[in-house]
């Protein structure tokens, strides 16, 4: 693919949109324009993809009707063959030129056709990584296909807008994936509190909504911030659970990592307790412990936070990401 200089300075003009600091639909709106001084359109759009609720929306919009606007969104990303076809293998942007008799296909009979649209063209955004994000939607009313260099053009910024309609892009600015580098679990927490699973990595068995830490994730979520604990699962493997804000809910990891201040996994377990405030006693009972072994136990967690309390010890366990602040 070779691009030509009035491409590459749309390319470069538009990875400059894509990090300024500006609200998201705002960018995609500026991308829109910018692409339309090198592509000839009538119409356009650009849509996220919503992973939990499995369903795409509008970021922004130039002069659909409001009925193609939410066809675009519904019935096109849901029944279209030639959508899905690019979608699931992930394809060249694909004009209606490209796809034979498209005209007599529902979408432009029935759709763009009776709303003035003769041709256009539509690209799956992927990251680099190869998750999809969204959709870009291109229209025209004369019946012309865009050009093979307009093909090419939406190709080169494909993975630039597909960050603007990332759900998991981090609020933070930082990168997806140093987020999930190293995790043995990945999932994907909207704000309502479904779970469900990101692309290309593994779910597990702990990060599900009937798991044993999904309460200690919606915690996370309600406290704000990113947030980290550290939890022995059911094997006796030390692990630590952290939750991220990202674009349209949050990523939450799970990795095998051994406890900070050299505690161990009982003296954890001993610590999480402790910082809810339950007594040696009440510690016990959750544990099958007898009174004398938690009482070492949280002699030995003192020691080793360098406390002489147990507020003090929950408190730096909280300030350190340990165990999760009450609420």
């Amino acid at each position: 693919m070779a691009l030509t200089h009035h491409t590459l300075a749309t390319v470069a003009d538009i990875a400059s949109i894509c990090i300024e600091n500006a609200p998201v639909s705002q960018r995609a709106s500026a991308v829109m324009d910018r692409l339309n001084e090198e592509i000839p359109f009538e119409a356009a759009s650009i849509a996220s993809y919503d992973m939990g609720k499995q369903r795409h929306f509008t970021v922004a919009a130039s002069d659909y009707p409001g009925e193609v606007s939410s066809y675009l969104n519904q019935g096109f990303t849901v029944d279209d063959p030639a959508f899905l076809a690019m979608r699931f293998r992930r394809s060249r942007p694909l004009r209606w030129c490209d796809i034979p008799n498209y005209a007599d296909n529902f979408s432009a009979r029935e759709v763009f056709q009776p709303s003035g649209f003769n041709e256009g063209v539509t690209t799956c955004l992927f990251t680099r990584d190869g998750r999809y994000t969204g959709s870009l939607h291109l229209s025209t009313t004369f019946p012309v296909p865009l050009s093979d260099a307009a093909v090419d053009c939406l190709l080169a910024v494909q993975p630039l807008i597909a960050t603007l309609t990332d759900g998991l892009r981090a609020n933070d600015g930082g990168s997806w994936e140093l987020l999930v580098d190293g995790s043995e679990e990945t999932a994907f927490l909207t704000d309502e509190g479904s779970v469900s699973d990101v692309q290309g990595t593994a779910r597990g068995e702990h990060l599900h909504e009937d798991g044993a830490l999904y309460q200690q994730m919606r915690i996370a979520v309600a406290l704000g911030g990113p947030r980290s604990l550290y939890w022995v699962s059911p094997d006796g493997h030390t692990m630590r659970m952290s939750v991220t804000p990202v674009a349209a809910g949050s990523l939450v990891t799970l990795r095998r990592e051994k406890a900070p201040r050299n505690l161990t996994a009982r003296e954890l377990e001993v610590l999480t307790y402790l910082a809810r405030g339950l007594s040696n006693a009440e510690i016990g009972r959750e544990l099958h412990a007898s009174h004398r072994t938690v009482a070492t136990h949280v002699e030995r967690i003192l020691d080793k936070l360098d406390c002489h309390s147990r507020v003090a010890a929950a408190g730096i366990a909280t300030a350190e990401g340990i165990v999760l602040p009450l609420r």
